[in-house]
């Protein structure tokens, strides 16, 4: 772990310190708006605990705040470049689930259950690589390649006793949690559209939550059921589509903006 977050300090430091030196090399800044949904299940093995227990993942989590990417583009003609950088997101997902109230050592049939919204998310600190085709001068390319995530800040809040966000909400906070896997490769694709916006598609390639992650309190017969035990979810990988803006910081400084 400390090797790879070595790599990723120094991958960052050499991206941010590349000079300008040419009109082929240049930075762009870029922000988004980022439409996600989770693919997400129940173990067999919970479900055969607790038969009541569902999962509905196929809630939109939208958000705009806070996304930055500071990019460096090198082209090595007018068809073909490419680019990396750093980049902070708000990743995060959405479940509507049906959850027993207690724990149950057996079959929980009879325990009481209850409703619950929640969203968990985290912000990341990314590395993207990716390659660029298409007709530069006009603004207008296609892209594709892999990131690599650092998670950093994790936000997890829910509301009881319902779907929708009117009930009692609880709200954890916490840096660098284990709820979620420290780093999150990714692969996405997009078309830069002339004015400086783009569409990207973005698929994690790993779960984002940790299913290793138990919780620590009593998990004995009839305790309360913790929301933050992860140990009952199969699966939960995010894609999500994004409308990106994309702007030349180096025109920026003499008055103009990417049209």
């Amino acid at each position: 772990m400390k090797t790879k977050f070595k790599f990723l300090i120094i991958v960052c430091f050499i991206l941010i310190s590349v000079p300008v030196m040419s009109q082929k090399i240049y930075p762009v800044t870029s922000g988004e708006m980022i439409f996600s949904q989770s693919q997400s299940s129940f173990t067999q093995s919970f479900i055969n605990q607790y038969p009541t227990a569902r999962l509905a993942a196929n809630n939109v989590r939208f958000t705009i705040f806070f996304h930055i990417g500071q990019y460096i583009h090198y082209d090595f003609n007018n068809k073909i470049g490419m680019f990396s950088g750093l980049a902070i997101r708000n990743v995060g997902m959405i479940t509507d689930e049906t959850l027993p109230q207690t724990v149950s050592v057996s079959n929980g049939a009879g325990v009481p259950y209850s409703d619950y919204k929640i969203i968990r998310r985290q912000y990341m600190l990314g590395v993207p690589l990716a390659i660029k085709f298409g007709a530069f001068d006009n603004h207008l390319f296609l892209y594709g390649g892999g990131e690599y995530e650092m998670a950093f800040h994790l936000k997890e809040k829910y509301w009881s006793n319902t779907f929708d966000r009117s009930g009692t909400k609880t709200k954890n906070k916490e840096w660098f949690s284990n709820q979620t896997p420290t780093f999150l490769p990714s692969v996405f694709a997009g078309v830069q559209l002339p004015g400086g916006f783009n569409v990207k598609f973005k698929y994690y390639l790993t779960d984002f939550l940790n299913k290793d992650y138990i919780s620590s309190r009593n998990s004995q017969e009839g305790s309360s059921f913790d929301i933050s035990d992860l140990s009952r979810y199969q699966e939960s990988q995010i894609f999500s589509f994004s409308l990106c803006w994309q702007f030349n910081t180096a025109a920026i400084w003499n008055g103009d903006i990417i049209e």
